[in-house]
């Protein structure tokens, strides 16, 4: 029998109270492909930290190659062979990618003079794997989403793993990428083993041999894919029975007193054009969003659609020329706080939130607009995040990915936006959630709200948006209603050229 590579017995974690890992137990062989799926606050991430080393297990203990290793640090791990990613790209922006990865290269000092010519080949060739030799020169922060969640894969390659961690690494992800990232992982040689953290079931079934479901810190089910996908008490806790991670039934407040009628244009946006050091991103952006309305911005990784919700909120710069109109009042040269006291909210990709604060700390930072009537208070989001309810005392890293997205959904509406920016509110959240959040924010167009979302999911974006703008090569070659769409289901396919079948092993 061969000797597993690692080997975790009935190891813990608890957060005071909260018990986010209860005695899981699990073994990777060798060269496996194991993949750790369940609804958001499942414990996955915590079940990773515990791997990496990045916290420590109440109780239990981790094998690692022989090795006792529940008590080693993250860096002693790192050097014995784990590698990981993160639920949300950790690089380090102003450095080119070439650069990001020469950092993980085995002995390579930062701070020698000159960097070892075979030190330059491993990063280049760690660049190669996932395709992105093309943009060695090109700073972490001025790639596409996308190609950043591969430059993070480079890093972790770039050090020589026997164990790689993948947390949530499709998530933002377009449906090609997925694909693509799908393949990477199956030609990974196999003295590499994997265990990797996501919410794409397809792409579960596309990598992994073995998955393991865990559901509020528990171990539920380990087997092959196919048998995982029919198991009853997974279809009950990741598909969607089990709700006691998502918003209440009671919908969003009624803030339809609001003197705005339905369908007027809230937010002008006129001929914004913005880049990145000189390089344009967007050009000659023009668009209207609608109270009550959702309205939906797609496109490929790269398209520019954060960089446009940015430019709006004011998080970034825009090229002159630019105007931006809320209620008929120009916002250029308005700061961000200056545009969100007007009526701009928005919720960025990453979330953004404050690493010591609590739940309740964030809860009271935003202050309400009093313009507005129907306000929703602290009490209002806990009753719609029931979740956080629970979790008042916890900080981010304490909360699951869903949980956190939760907390920056509650924050913005804290604010009582007329205009809400939703930047790629479903990564990283399972189905159940999804739909949750789905509800949420058709909730809140009926309610009065002017919605602008970006978002990957062509599936959610078709499911709530009133009409949806796709953009590409730094305009919007396209609006159209949402109804022609479900109409003609493979339109929006064609314009992004994205395919439609899922990956296959």
């Amino acid at each position: 029998m061969t000797t597993a590579l690692l080997r975790l017995a009935a190891v813990s974690h608890s957060y005071g109270a909260r018990r986010a890992v209860d005695e899981v137990s699990v073994e990777l062989r060798p060269g496996a492909r194991h993949a750790i799926i369940g609804p958001n606050g499942a414990g996955k991430s915590t079940l990773l930290h515990l791997v990496a080393g990045t916290l420590r297990p109440t109780s239990g203990r981790i094998h690692f190659a022989g090795e006792d290793v529940h008590r080693w640090p993250a860096h002693r791990r790192a050097r014995a062979g784990i590698a990981r990613t993160w639920q949300h790209p950790a690089l380090a922006g102003p450095l080119t990618a070439i650069q990001n990865v020469l950092f993980a290269v085995p002995g390579q000092r930062l701070s020698a003079l000159r960097t070892r010519p075979s030190a330059v080949t491993a990063a280049h060739t760690a660049l190669d794997q996932v395709g992105l030799t093309a943009h060695a020169d090109q700073p972490a922060a001025r790639l596409a989403y996308g190609d950043q969640r591969r430059l993070e894969i480079a890093v972790a390659l770039a050090a020589q793993p026997r164990l790689l961690l993948l947390d949530e690494p499709t998530a933002g992800l377009a449906t090609d990428e997925v694909s693509g990232l799908a393949q990477l992982i199956r030609a990974l040689s196999g003295e590499i083993t994997v265990l990797l953290v996501d919410h794409n079931l397809d792409f579960v079934a596309a990598v992994a041999d073995t998955v393991t479901v865990l559901h509020h810190g528990q171990h539920v089910a380990t087997g092959a894919p196919t048998a995982i996908r029919e198991h009853p008490d997974v279809r009950r806790v990741y598909l969607g029975v089990d709700t006691s991670t998502g918003p209440a039934s009671g919908g969003v407040p009624d803030n339809s007193t609001t003197t705005t009628v339905v369908g007027t244009p809230v937010l002008r946006v006129r001929n914004l054009r913005a880049g990145y050091t000189g390089a344009p991103m967007l050009t000659d952006i023009t668009l209207d969003v609608r109270a009550g309305r959702v309205t939906a911005v797609v496109g490929r990784n790269g398209a520019g659609k954060s960089t446009l919700l940015n430019a709006i909120a004011g998080l970034h710069p825009t090229e002159p020329g630019t105007d931006v109109l809320l209620h008929g009042q120009s916002l250029t040269g308005c700061d961000a706080r200056r545009r969100a006291h007007a009526g701009l909210g928005i919720v960025p990709q990453g979330r953004r939130l404050f690493a010591g604060l609590t739940v309740d700390e964030h809860l009271t930072l935003p202050r309400p607009r009093s313009t507005r009537s129907g306000a929703v208070d602290a009490r209002h989001v806990l009753d719609l995040f029931p979740a956080l309810a629970q979790r008042r005392r916890h900080r981010p890293h304490q909360l699951s990915g869903g949980e956190q997205q939760m907390l920056a959904l509650a924050r913005a509406l804290l604010t009582n936006p007329d205009v809400l920016l939703l930047d790629e509110p479903s990564e990283g959240l399972a189905p159940a959630v999804v739909g949750q959040l789905a509800t949420m924010v058709t909730g809140l167009a009926a309610a009065g709200t002017a919605v602008l979302l970006a978002e990957q999911n062509l599936a959610l974006a078709c499911q709530v948006a009133h009409d949806i703008a796709v953009l590409d090569r730094a305009r919007i070659v396209r609006h159209v209603a949402t109804a022609d769409i479900r109409e003609y289901p493979t339109e929006l396919h064609d314009l992004l050229t994205v395919p439609t079948a899922a990956p296959t092993r």
